[in-house]
């Protein structure tokens, strides 16, 4: 039994684990040399801005970059023009910072407990634009962000009791004998097959849930 509940939670975990997505925000990262430099992330996954950062004495104060970032639309993003300060996301403003270069975090969420927090969907695009602090010059690095669909995939493992129904009663979802390779029959989402989790199966378990 405690073997069943470790793999259980072992499965749960898996479930909500969440990717991040670095991103170093600073003009000699070659990424940005694109016009359509892009993120793909997934829901809960993270975005992490790296910020312009040098060692003491390394360059002259005035030659460190700083940056503000604003999530704009997209015309804005096309234009890379911020349609008001309203739109600023973060300020990269401590490239001599002593404990290392500062970091920003967005995490891609569909709901947010906070008053100013974004929300985010499937399916969409989101898009980030700098304007220099350093200089007064009109460079610009953009970045859009796609948050990934959500695939219609299958895992073995949670019995009955935590889906509250058995897999004859789920359209789509097979027997335990189907082969282990995509699920038969139309995925809820176009274009996204119906793959088996990627985990064991629980002896005596046989409900498929959708993630």
């Amino acid at each position: 039994m405690a073997l069943r509940w470790a793999s259980l939670l072992g499965l749960c975990c898996w479930l909500v684990a969440a990717d991040r997505h670095p991103v170093f925000w600073n003009s000699s990262n070659p990424k940005f040399l694109a016009d359509d430099y892009t993120v793909e992330v997934r829901l809960n996954d993270y975005l992490d801005i790296i910020c312009p950062h040098y060692e003491e004495g390394s360059v002259t104060p005035h030659a460190m970059e700083r940056y503000t970032l604003y999530l704009v639309e997209y015309e804005e993003y096309a234009a890379c023009k911020p349609h008001s300060k309203d739109q600023i996301r973060w300020e990269c403003n401590k490239p001599a910072a002593l404990h290392g270069p500062e970091r920003f975090s967005e995490k891609f969420q569909r709901f947010t407990p906070f008053t100013l927090g974004k929300e985010f969907k499937e399916g969409h695009s989101y898009y980030y634009i700098s304007k220099p602090i350093h200089h007064h010059g009109d460079g610009c690095l953009k970045l859009k962000v796609t948050v990934a669909g959500k695939a219609s995939e299958y895992l073995w493992g949670l019995g009955p009791s935590l889906l509250g129904t058995e897999p004859s009663q789920q359209p789509g979802c097979p027997a335990m004998s189907c082969p282990p390779s995509r699920c038969p029959g139309k995925s809820t989402d176009p274009g996204s097959p119906r793959l088996w989790g990627r985990g064991r199966a629980l002896r005596g378990y046989k409900t498929c849930i959708r993630i």
